[in-house]
């Protein structure tokens, strides 16, 4: 018998077409995360295969050693201020008596008594330490303690390289947290990421990765780890070169910019010494002008948290409550912009809001984050040089 040759084949089960399909679809799923997040992760992961930062140089401080002093004489008083630090010379006197008596004839005579006051001038002496110039301490000697003691209060620091005041403010219906910040070193400025380590979805309690990195003040930060994109550089080192919106950073030299995404020269901030980026937004103040036009999806009146950058060595963290009726709504982000104009910030930029907003001082929770707060991939703060 001739098999017919165009006889059709036999087709697949369908079970074993249901099963094949379910193989590729793996497949497919598989290939998509290794090349979307596992090699881009493996990738940030090891900064030495991106381009680093190079630091100049050249002074940023503009050091100098030169210490201004006023002295004040009123009356027999001196006054000499230095820093603040007052030196007094006080002056006393004595009394001497002087009595004599003159004999006459019996019985008579002349009794003589003189006084004379004789001034004696005693000065008390206090030897004040000279204020270190080192740093940005020759702008502000009297920010900084002049010596190792550090005063804290229940909303203020001072140490020999950090000065911190925060203010609780009414604005509008909201309230907002406002720490004025003076740092001797540019490395007081520093970022952490949750538990320590980089990576996308590692979050840790903001007050927690805090704690273990001994910040006198922090503010969460950008949430890097919830996107694949965005320039991502922390203390001198990249880990993402990936750009994604409006860009914040912080140089060597304590200067702050603020710059669109299409903006941005990524390669001469690396070679102007970039030493923090800032990758959320957007940017609030730019060169003293604020932003007016936003995303429609970010206008609402929410909880915040921003940075704004009065010149190098000085700056402001801001952290706003809302979502929260009767105590505090939240702002708009044009009200937030306009905050920071009134604060009188030269640049200004955003950070994860919302739940996130925290601002976390002396190891205490600061503000009164809507819902408790949630844990983020990292902070931004102020810390003594270890």
């Amino acid at each position: 018998m001739i098999k017919n040759p165009k006889a059709p084949k036999k087709p697949i089960a369908l079970p074993l077409m249901l099963l094949g399909d379910v193989v590729l679809l793996a497949a497919c799923m598989l290939s998509f995360s290794y090349f979307h997040h596992v090699r881009p992760q493996s990738l940030e992961n090891d900064p030495s295969k991106l381009p680093q930062a190079s630091i100049p140089t050249r002074d940023p401080y503009g050091t100098s050693s030169s210490t201004s002093f006023t002295t004040t004489t009123t009356g027999s008083n001196a006054t000499t201020e230095q820093g603040g630090i007052e030196t007094t010379v006080s002056v006393n006197s004595d009394v001497t008596t002087t009595t004599s008596y003159v004999s006459g004839s019996i019985g008579e005579g002349t009794l003589t008594v003189s006084t004379t006051t004789t001034s004696v001038t005693t000065t008390t002496t206090t030897k004040l330490p000279d204020p270190d110039p080192s740093g940005w301490g020759s702008k502000w000697p009297d920010k900084f303690s002049y010596d190792d003691a550090v005063v804290i209060t229940e909303n203020s620091y001072r140490s020999h390289d950090v000065a911190i005041n925060i203010e609780t403010r009414k604005v509008g219906n909201s309230v907002a947290y406002i720490a004025d910040i003076y740092v001797r070193y540019i490395d007081n400025f520093k970022s952490a990421f949750a538990k320590g380590q980089y990576g996308k979805n590692i979050t840790e309690n903001t007050k927690k990765t805090a704690t273990d990195n001994h910040a006198i003040l922090a503010i969460n930060g950008d949430y890097y780890g919830i996107r694949d994109n965005g320039i991502i550089v922390r203390n001198y080192v990249m880990y993402r070169d990936t750009p994604r919106a409006d860009v914040c950073s912080v140089f060597y030299d304590g200067t702050v910019t603020v710059d669109e995404n299409d903006s941005y020269d990524l390669n001469a901030a690396l070679q102007n010494g970039l030493y923090q980026t800032m990758s959320f937004g957007p940017l609030l103040v730019k060169d003293g002008v604020p932003k007016t036009q936003f995303s429609p999806g970010i206008l609402g009146a929410n909880p915040r948290t921003g940075f704004g950058y009065y010149e190098p060595g000085h700056y402001v963290f801001v952290t706003v409550d809302g979502r929260q009726e009767g105590y505090s709504t939240g702002m708009t982000m044009l009200e937030f912009g306009q905050l920071f104009m009134d604060l009188g910030c030269t640049n200004a930029y955003n950070l994860d809001g919302g739940q996130s907003a925290m601002m976390i001082f002396n190891g205490e929770v600061y503000n009164k984050p809507y819902n408790g707060g949630r844990p983020t991939s990292d902070i931004f703060y102020i810390g003594e040089v270890q």
